[in-house]
């Protein structure tokens, strides 16, 4: 007998690829890729919903270290991530940290704040797979690139709101729209809990939902 499989990939696959248009080459270290900071944000936003509602940053921390100029930033990623099962949101903590020069020989950087806090974001949320092909090393791939650039660019590879509506509502078809599931699952899509970041995941729990109501 196969083992069921299990959805703990589900929100990285929907968020690990990066549109190039949101990135810019950095000629330093080395060089290197850099992710918009604001992409990440919108991304987040459509994944989890509005900065301070449904993702955000709390308990803040700032430590200096005078004698090296150095500053230390900790703080706490949090998000909700809703279950259309039970038809309630839960709440997730990352640890997020990065550290900075804020200055260096008599010069202040004013916005070092604003760097590091903006670095540890980027870091914490990569942790969750968003930008995972930058952090992964393959936009050192230019055939890689050049993919992910056609990808972006075509409008038939996108899924609007309505989209993902026409897919739930027909994967909902064979559930009786009295069905308590299908009442939470319809009462879910309309308050925008469904988007393409769980679309998948969504699915397979209607899926799953079918063959319960079928064996029994």
């Amino acid at each position: 007998m196969s083992k069921k499989k299990n959805n703990n990939m589900d929100l990285w696959n929907s968020v690990c690829e990066t549109d190039p248009n949101h990135t810019k080459h950095v000629n330093q270290r080395g060089g290197f890729t850099a992710i918009g900071a604001q992409s990440q944000v919108m991304k987040a936003t459509e994944v989890f919903g509005a900065f301070g509602t449904g993702w955000g940053v709390k308990t803040e921390h700032i430590q200096k270290w005078e004698d090296v100029g150095l500053v230390i930033y900790q703080a706490m990623l949090w998000y909700k991530v809703f279950d259309i099962v039970e038809d309630k949101e839960t709440e997730s903590y990352v640890p997020i940290h990065s550290s900075i020069r804020y200055h260096n020989n008599g010069r202040i950087d004013d916005d070092f704040f604003k760097k590091v806090a903006t670095d540890a974001l980027t870091k914490g949320l990569s942790k969750l797979g968003f930008n995972a092909d930058v952090f992964m090393g393959k936009f050192d791939d230019n055939k890689y690139v050049n993919t992910m650039t056609k990808k972006y660019t075509s409008v038939e590879n996108k899924e609007d709101e309505k989209d993902v509506i026409k897919k739930v509502t027909d994967a909902l078809k064979g559930i009786s729209d009295k069905d308590d599931f299908h009442v939470k699952v319809t009462h879910a899509l309309k308050n925008g809990n469904i988007s393409n970041g769980n679309l998948d995941s969504s699915l397979k729990k209607i899926e799953d939902q079918k063959k319960t109501i079928a064996t029994e």
